[in-house]
């Protein structure tokens, strides 16, 4: 058995559903995805477990934090907006530190709206709200909303307002973006070669996929000494998505087991020997889960691999089509990345 950290953050995914197919979605969402959005008798039954576990901000139970509390995130949240009033108002009477949501602003379309709903979000408790702003948003959210979101955020949350990523509304703020921006048109304004030049970015989820030929490939042991943990096991900053998925950190498509069973999924660990993929990463990391794939007939890429996650997803992506992999959850998000 394999004990796992007690998970003092994190977003819950409310579904997989999304108005838009970004190219670097880390959680392949889209709007072709079924809605199976969590249920409020889920959201009632189960977040007490997360209740006695979620940390506040180190500002305090009313500040935001990106690593600290709870947040609420999906896919597109605000396309159930009537859900995600009930969690934040569940979240609230569990006394659940530091909420706050993550949106792409698709819905902001007039001022008096999108003011309304974050009013009536902060008065049933929500303490914040996170912005996402970059190239791939810009490709189907027209730039005024995303602008309109952060205008209205900071009237109604104050301080409480997390722009991710700034300098990228400062940038398109600076251009006069209007209307949607494709990637071309972004690269040929800014006379840029790359769209990871700038900040943060991970080439995992969907981004392997769909951009793996703006970047150098490599063999596959060249990533060998580069550990999955912490990142893979860790307490902050992991995912509960609607179907009971403990996703650890960032890896899409991987579950530690049901967070509907938080308590005892605490208690007990995990089980690793019906759970290949996890036994390797945990026991011998990438050089270990890459044999297993090869002895289970996996053919490395001739082409390499530009990232560790983008090796240890096209590997997962080989073992679900050949079998059932408890670990492996959901299937569906294998299927969403083409």
């Amino acid at each position: 058995m394999m004990k796992i950290p007690r998970p003092i953050s994190g977003g819950l995914m409310l579904s997989y559903k999304c108005q838009a197919e970004c190219r670097h979605c880390m959680y392949a969402c889209s709007p072709k995805w079924a809605g199976d959005w969590i249920t409020v008798d889920q959201l009632e039954q189960f977040l007490p477990q997360l209740a006695k576990v979620i940390e506040p901000s180190p500002h305090g139970h009313q500040y935001m934090s990106l690593n600290h509390g709870l947040h609420f995130t999906g896919g597109e949240p605000f396309l159930n907006f009537k859900l995600l009033l009930k969690a934040v108002q569940i979240a609230e009477t569990l006394n659940i530190p530091s909420t706050f949501v993550e949106t792409n602003c698709f819905w902001c379309k007039i001022d008096t709206l999108t003011k309304e709903r974050l009013q009536i979000l902060k008065d049933n408790g929500l303490k914040g709200i996170m912005i996402s702003v970059n190239p791939f948003y810009a490709e189907y959210v027209p730039f005024e909303r995303t602008d309109r979101c952060v205008r209205l955020s900071q009237d109604v949350f104050g301080q409480n307002v997390m722009v991710y990523q700034l300098e990228y509304y400062h940038l398109f703020k600076k251009l006069g973006i209007t209307g949607r921006l494709s990637i071309d048109k972004y690269l040929k304004l800014t006379r840029e070669e790359s769209i990871s030049n700038r900040v943060e970015f991970f080439l995992m989820g969907r981004a392997a996929e769909r951009l793996k030929e703006l970047y150098p490939g490599y063999p596959a042991k060249r990533f060998f000494n580069t550990p999955c943990q912490p990142d893979f096991l860790r307490s902050w900053h992991n995912h509960f998505d609607n179907y009971g998925n403990f996703i650890p950190g960032y890896c899409g498509g991987i579950s530690l087991g049901s967070w509907f069973d938080l308590d005892g999924l605490l208690k007990a660990g995990i089980d690793l020997k019906n759970r290949p993929v996890l036994n390797y990463l945990v026991k011998k990391d990438m050089q270990g889960l890459f044999k297993f794939a090869l002895d289970s007939g996996y053919h490395e890429l001739n082409e390499g691999y530009v990232s560790k996650c983008h090796l240890c997803l096209d590997v997962r992506k080989y073992l679900v089509s050949i079998g059932d992999y408890v670990e492996l959850q959901p299937r569906e998000s294998y299927e969403q990345l083409k």
